[in-house]
């Protein structure tokens, strides 16, 4: 039967099947219920009838979007189509196939690989798609693009480049270190979007559709002279790599996370200018320092600021349980129902592969990962192996050679990742970013609920920059938010502060991250039980929760609620 699958928002990946209707909303009641304070207690309603699903709103507070369109009245909803209520996105799923008895026989059987084209223009295109539809950056794309025109065309030279017509940027050429492109041929392309043949050599425009060339392709051949087919085929692929590019692109653009270490202080300038130097390298990079102090963020900066950022960044946990590491790591065969998954490696050619918590990978995995480094190999999708050009990126929490001689690496992958070295300082060496870090954090919080962030007191300022912060600038976050959320447009004050830091961090033994978040979420729900006079319906709008997530937490906690005014 049809259903929907959650893919964002406070019960992402849980998936509700609809029989005859099923109403979504902030109410328990609701078929389909959702712990989001942006979704009214009824938002909208499903219903089935006649095979077809129908979504219409419910009057919502916020409205409900299909595939980014609000709806003013009752529509349709087709497989794939994404439906926004609040900050929760959903996938609608259409009613599965099952296999049935009976029916038409087949009149034979045909091996699948008999059946796909050898030769020919219908053989490139099926090549050049499949090789595009497994690129995994926009270096890759251009990289497999250039090969695969190259093979087509039985060409000596081919090029995939980006630019205008007043300069263009070598992105990949195949046969050659360097190619020129004449001027008038990349013109015709560019400017006019052309297809053009000289002498030898032939050019094509990068295009995507809406829009105008933002690249070309260009290939020559000594003999014979290119024909008006492969003409053709050349600018078919040329638009089939220009839509390839742009998806991958815009892909890229939506997940890129906005990468900056904050602050001012000398350790933190320090490691920056490090980091600069190991970005322009093609060394390995490892960087180590105590839990929550940012080494995976300052790994993506490194990348982002090297040869390779217009390449892939893959990261893989090394703390996961050994299988899903190999399969990680390595890839795996397909299987009934279960697609394959291509490795890490092969994925991050052209680019980087970050490796978090490398002391975690298990020994095996370690060995045989050292031994595809030292090779430049990577697990082949057809079987065997296949070159591969990856950067390494590390981190762990102590320096590589301390952990080597201790054994925690294993000595193959250790010698592999000798390279540069970067410390990230806690966050008690750089007291001088405390209060940026902190107010950022808040105002990001108050942005949320569309409140101006709140205001230091001199004491709060005090306290907060002399703290430990054994946790680094994951505590720091969650102290921001809390702030954030419930003082935003206030001013903050020694004792709204959480009481360790209160304290300056005297305690009485240490407590894991998890203690502190439970501590500091039980102490936000207390202080806005006081702050509403132990009204739950005001203390949950101040916390931006539900009443029911706050009457769970209450529970959970074993906090009381008094009723009364507050104080004068």
């Amino acid at each position: 039967m049809p259903a929907l699958l959650l893919l964002t928002g406070p019960s992402a990946g849980r998936r509700y099947e609809v029989l005859t209707e099923a109403t979504i909303g902030r109410s328990p009641s609701c078929e389909i219920p959702l712990e989001d304070d942006q979704v009214s207690r009824r938002h909208a309603l499903i219903t089935l009838h006649e095979g077809q699903a129908r979504i219409r709103d419910l009057r919502s507070r916020n409205g409900t979007l299909v595939n980014g369109e609000r709806l003013s009245g009752e529509v349709v909803l087709q497989p794939g189509d994404r439906v926004r209520v609040g900050a929760t996105t959903a996938v609608y799923e259409p009613p599965a196939v099952t296999f049935v008895e009976g029916g038409p026989k087949p009149h034979g059987h045909v091996p699948i690989e008999e059946v796909l084209p050898h030769v020919g223009t219908a053989a490139a295109m099926y090549s050049a798609g499949t090789a595009l539809l497994g690129a995994t950056s926009e270096a890759m794309v251009l990289r497999r693009l250039a090969d695969e025109v190259m093979h087509a065309l039985s060409a000596d030279r081919a090029a995939a480049l980006l630019g205008s017509s007043g300069g263009l940027l070598t992105a990949s050429v195949v046969g050659a270190e360097t190619l020129m492109v004449p001027q008038a041929m990349a013109q015709a392309a560019l400017e006019h979007k052309e297809l053009s043949q000289s002498g030898d050599a032939m050019c094509a425009p990068l295009v995507a559709s809406g829009g105008m060339p933002f690249g070309v392709l260009y290939v020559t051949r000594a003999e014979p002279a290119f024909s008006a087919g492969e003409g053709q085929l050349l600018a078919a692929l040329g638009r089939l790599g220009g839509e390839a590019y742009a998806a991958m692109r815009s892909r890229m653009e939506a997940e890129a996370p906005a990468l900056t270490l904050v602050g001012t202080s000398r350790p933190l300038r320090t490691l920056l200018e490090t980091a600069r130097r190991a970005a322009a390298s093609a060394a390995p990079v490892v960087i180590h320092g105590e839990p929550g102090t940012g080494k995976t963020l300052l790994a993506r900066i490194v990348h982002s600021r090297s040869p390779r950022a217009l390449g892939p960044l893959v990261t893989v946990d090394c703390r996961q349980p050994q299988p899903a590491v190999d399969e990680a790591l390595f890839g795996r065969a397909s299987a009934p129902g279960q697609p394959p998954m291509t490795s890490a490696l092969l994925r991050a050619d052209g680019g980087s592969l970050l490796l978090q918590h490398v002391q975690a990978l298990p020994r095996a995995s370690a060995e045989r990962l050292a031994r595809l480094l030292a090779r430049r190999t990577a697990p082949s999708r057809q079987g065997g192996e296949e070159p591969v050009d990856v950067r390494v990126l590390a981190t762990t929490l102590e320096s590589l050679p301390l952990l080597a001689t201790r054994g925690e690496v294993e000595a193959s992958l250790a010698r592999g990742l000798v390279g540069f070295e970067l410390e990230v300082p806690p966050l008690r060496e750089r007291r001088a970013d405390v209060l940026v870090l902190l107010e950022g954090f808040s105002a990001r919080a108050a942005r949320r609920s569309r409140k101006e962030p709140p205001t230091l007191g001199p004491e709060a300022r005090r306290l907060l920059v002399d703290y430990s912060w054994p946790q680094n600038v994951r505590e720091l976050e969650l102290v921001g938010e809390r702030l954030g959320l419930l003082y935003a447009g206030s001013r903050v004050g020694a004792l709204h502060l959480p009481p360790e830091i209160q304290e300056g961090g005297a305690s009485t033994g240490p407590q894991t991250l998890q203690e502190r978040v439970a501590r500091l979420e039980r102490d936000a729900i207390a202080e806005a039980l006081r702050e509403a006079s132990g009204k739950k319906v005001r203390a949950a709008a101040l916390l931006g929760i539900s009443r029911p997530t706050l009457d769970k937490k209450i529970e959970e906690y074993g906090l009381s609620v008094e009723r009364g005014r507050r104080g004068g």
